[in-house]
């Protein structure tokens, strides 16, 4: 993968948001007074608080961007963008911890591009998704160092654009 020079400043400054974020952030749950269980079942553990409910995560395998494994889901969100014509989205891409930081926040722009170009080949207007973005292993779903866990994090969320 060639790392242009505009990957290299946004992943400099992803990176430099990275290390301004309170050390607990990146604990083990343990460490934050959690069992590694409850830190799954958190509902609130990353959550934004422009999080669209009706809209599913898309989730990847291990180290692809392509498309995602699930196309049902993708459908669905489609739909239901076609639904409710005057909500506007950003999207958010993200990985699991393996790999080194840039990389990671390459793979997870390329998810979020990926999704981006699926919705608009499926019929959604490209004016409706205000951006699509990567943020690395950053805001996980889940802390637990398990396959299980990690799958979770491999995703792109779908957010209401802020006007």
């Amino acid at each position: 993968m060639r790392l242009t020079s505009g990957m290299f400043v946004a992943a400099t400054a992803i990176f430099s948001l990275a290390l301004s974020l309170p050390a607990q952030v990146n604990a083990a749950p343990q460490e934050q007074g959690q069992s590694a269980s409850a830190a799954y079942h958190s509902p609130q553990l990353w959550r934004s608080n422009h999080r669209i409910e009706d809209l599913k995560d898309v989730v990847f395998d291990f180290d692809t961007h392509e498309s995602s494994p699930d196309q049902a889901i993708l459908e669905a969100n489609v739909q239901w963008l076609k639904d409710h014509p005057d909500v506007r989205i950003r999207l958010a891409g993200y990985t699991d911890p393996r790999g080194d930081i840039v990389y990671n926040l390459v793979l997870s722009q390329k998810r979020a591009d990926t999704v981006k170009q699926q919705l608009i080949q499926l019929g959604v207007a490209e004016n409706r998704i205000a951006f699509a973005t990567g943020w690395g292993e950053l805001y996980p779903n889940c802390l637990e160092s398990t396959e299980e866990c990690w799958k979770h994090n491999r995703r792109v969320e779908f957010l209401r654009a802020i006007e």
